[in-house]
């Protein structure tokens, strides 16, 4: 009887036993299977992007992309006015220009060049009257003073236009109203342009091109000086002559300081001065990493 119940003890312990380890086993696969799951969940290792290489989309099925730093803090891209960004060389050209272009208007119209012989009593329509002043389109005589008898201008007169049956109009003289008027619009728009230079930055190209207009001015204003071949200035077996006034010694002066404001142009391009919160900010940051998993809402940024 005392070996029957002893048997029968061992085996419920050996059942016992089997129990127990049949319990451990069920724990350690359950815990084995929830490694394995957080481990499909971990996050990828972050690509690495060369700083040689351009950061690019790469979407793949976790929803992985790179993104540049600049698409995360987008750098403006408007055309912003600043204060010389060129610095004050770009001022010298554009002050020069502007004295000539207001040297080349301040003419009234009749006062380019003095007229003396012969033709003078023919356009005035009187003998005693010894000169006039002549211009492209219109002249003015002058007034006897009668305290001195010397004969003045007197620019409160409003200038008188040419008869077309004494004065002829040829092909010189056309030509030089066109130069004229065509180099106080290449001039004026040129030093306009130029201006431009102090507030924006320009390239080399269109800095360029401001000194092309410039050129343009003087040439055509030199041409203007062919009026002095026309028939006015050597009419009468060469008795008429013409000598600069006013008007022309303007021009020369204008020519002067536009050819200067070229030479600025074209010998030298100041370049753009980057002050030291624009250097800091142009400095490459490297490329960011947003992972979105399809298991999570939640975004990280590596």
């Amino acid at each position: 009887h005392d070996d029957r119940n002893l048997s029968k003890s061992i085996k419920i312990e050996q059942m016992t036993v089997a129990v127990d380890n049949t319990d451990v086993n069920a724990a350690s696969q359950n815990e084995e299977d929830a490694n394995a799951i957080d481990t499909q969940r971990e996050v990828p290792a972050p690509e690495v992007v060369s700083e040689n290489e351009e950061p690019t989309y790469n979407t793949t099925s976790s929803e992985n992309f790179t993104i540049p730093a600049s698409a995360v803090e987008p750098a403006p891209t408007s055309v912003i006015c600043r204060f010389l960004p060129h610095g004050l060389y770009s001022v010298i050209p554009a002050l020069f220009s502007t004295m000539a272009w207001f040297a080349c208007i301040s003419k009234d119209g009749c006062d380019y060049a003095r007229v003396t012989g012969p033709i003078v009593a023919d356009i005035a329509n009187s003998p005693n009257i010894p000169f006039i002043d002549a211009g492209f389109t219109h002249y003015r005589e002058p007034m006897l003073n009668p305290e001195n008898g010397e004969w003045v201008m007197d620019f409160s007169l409003p200038c008188e236009e040419y008869n077309a049956d004494i004065i002829q109009i040829d092909g010189v003289w056309t030509f030089a109203k066109i130069t004229a008027f065509l180099s106080a619009v290449f001039g004026g728009g040129g030093a306009l342009f130029i201006w431009f230079s102090s507030c924006f930055v320009f390239t080399k190209k269109t800095w360029r091109w401001a000194g092309y207009e410039l050129l343009a001015a003087t040439v055509l204003l030199a041409l203007t000086y062919s009026w002095f071949a026309t028939s006015i200035c050597h009419g009468n077996d060469g008795q008429d002559k013409c000598t600069m006034h006013y008007g022309a010694r303007a021009d020369l002066l204008a020519c002067v300081l536009w050819a200067v404001s070229t030479l600025c142009i074209f010998c030298k391009y100041p370049r753009e001065m980057i002050r030291s919160t624009e250097a800091s900010n142009s400095v490459e940051q490297p490329s960011t990493e947003v992972e979105m998993s399809n298991l999570s809402d939640e975004h990280e940024i590596i």
